[in-house]
C-alpha cells in the first residue's frame, strides 16, 4: 500500500498574520538592526543587503511607514484638499501626484474640501492625520481656511492659485499670459466678436484667464463678452454653449476656461451646423490628451500636468528640507498649441 501524502494547510490566523521585522531577521540569520539598515540604506555590505531584501520579498514583508515616520518625526503622508474632480486635468493631476509622492516615500491622502465644517474635514483632516504637508487645489476653499495649518506649522502649497500670505507656497500657471496669447491669436486671425466661456463660480485661475483675455481684446477695440456656466455638468455646459451660439449676436471666437468647456462648445456648434473654424474659432486651456484627437483637434493653451506636478513636488521637497525658507512662488509658463479649431493666420 502506498503511503498517503498529508498536506497541512495553514490556519486562517496564520494566513492573516502580518510578517514582522523579527521574522525577516530570524529567516535571514541577522539582527533586527541589520534589517532596518537594509531598508534605510544604512551602513551594510551590498551582498548582505541584497540577501536581506530577498528574504523580505519572499516573506512579503514591508517596513511600516508609521514606524519609520515615528523615527523621523514625520507621518510620511501628504494631504491633497480638493473639490469634485469634474475635469480630466484634475484626475491626471491626482494620478501623477500620487505616483510622484510614492517615489519620494510619501503616501497621498485625499480630503474633500466640501466636507470641511467648523473644525473637521478638509484641512482639519490633515491636522488630525498629522500630515507632513498639505496641497490645496485651486479654488476649493478660502485662503483663510489654511490659517489653522499655518499656525500649526504644517507646510501649505496652493496648486493653481497665487496669494501673498506668509507660510503658504504657490504653484500656478501664468494664466494671464495664456489669456493674452489667446486674444492676440484670435485678433490676428480676424475675429470680431470674441467671448470668454467660463463658470458661474470661477476659480482664481479661471478669473485670471478671462480678465487677461477681455482686457487684451478691449485694448484692440473689441468688447469681449463673458458667458458663465451655472454648473459643471456636461449637459449644462452643452446647453449654455448652445444658447450662446444660438443667440441673435453669437460670438465668432470663444476662449474657454478649460478644454472640457471647449469640447462642449464644439459639440454644440456641430449640433447647430456652425462651421469650425470658418464661422467660429474655439480655444481651450490645459491641452489634455483628448484635445489632439481627431474628434476635436482643439487649439489650446498648453499647461502640461506633468510640469505642474513636478513643480509642486519640487516645492514640497524644498520646504520639507528647509522649513525656514521664505515663501516659494512659482509661475509656470504656458504656450499656445494651434490645431484645427482656429483660423489660419493672414499672410
Amino acid at each position: 500500500m502506498k503511503a498517503l501524502a498529508i498536506f497541512v494547510l495553514p490556519s486562517y490566523v496564520d494566513l492573516m498574520k502580518r510578517t514582522t521585522i523579527k521574522d525577516v531577521a530570524r529567516e535571514a540569520g541577522v539582527s533586527i538592526s541589520a534589517v532596518s539598515r537594509a531598508f534605510s540604506n544604512g551602513s551594510l555590505a551590498k551582498e548582505k543587503r541584497d540577501s536581506i531584501l530577498g528574504v523580505a520579498e519572499r516573506l512579503g514583508y514591508r517596513p511600516s511607514l508609521v514606524a519609520r515616520g515615528l523615527a523621523s518625526q514625520r507621518s510620511q503622508t501628504v494631504t491633497l484638499v480638493t473639490g469634485r474632480m469634474w475635469d480630466i486635468f484634475d484626475a491626471l493631476f491626482l494620478e501623477q501626484l500620487a505616483e510622484g509622492l510614492a517615489d519620494m516615500g510619501h503616501k497621498l491622502v485625499v480630503a474633500p474640501a466640501s466636507k470641511q465644517k467648523h473644525n473637521s474635514g478638509g484641512v482639519y483632516q490633515a491636522l488630525d492625520d498629522q500630515s507632513d504637508a498639505v496641497i490645496i487645489a485651486a479654488g476649493t476653499m478660502p485662503v483663510e481656511a489654511t490659517q489653522a495649518l499655518v499656525r500649526g506649522g504644517v507646510p501649505v502649497i496652493l496648486a493653481g492659485r497665487f496669494v501673498d500670505e506668509e507660510g503658504i507656497d504657490c504653484v500656478s500657471a501664468d494664466n494671464a499670459d495664456g489669456g493674452r496669447q489667446v486674444a492676440e491669436l484670435l485678433l490676428r486671425t480676424g475675429c470680431q466678436r470674441p467671448c470668454y466661456f467660463g463658470f458661474d463660480a470661477p476659480s482664481p485661475a479661471d478669473q485670471e484667464r478671462g480678465d487677461a483675455f477681455c482686457s487684451t481684446s478691449g485694448a484692440a477695440g473689441l468688447l469681449a463678452g463673458w458667458v458663465k456656466v451655472a454648473t459643471r455638468t456636461d449637459n449644462d455646459v452643452f446647453e449654455a454653449a448652445a444658447a450662446m451660439l444660438g443667440s441673435p449676436q453669437p460670438p465668432d471666437a470663444v476662449f474657454c476656461a478649460t478644454d472640457r468647456l471647449a469640447f462642449g462648445v464644439i459639440e454644440a456648434a456641430k449640433a447647430l451646423g456652425i462651421a469650425i473654424p470658418d464661422a467660429l474659432s474655439v480655444v481651450g486651456f490645459n491641452n489634455v490628451p483628448a484635445a489632439e484627437r481627431r474628434t476635436y483637434r482643439l487649439t489650446t493653451v498648453n499647461y502640461p500636468v506633468s510640469r505642474v506636478v513636478g513643480e509642486v513636488l519640487g516645492v514640497l521637497k524644498a520646504r520639507l528640507d528647509d522649513p525656514d525658507l521664505p515663501p516659494i512662488r512659482t509661475r509656470i509658463p504656458v504656450q499656445l498649441t494651434v490645431r484645427d479649431t482656429t483660423r489660419r493666420l493672414f499672410s
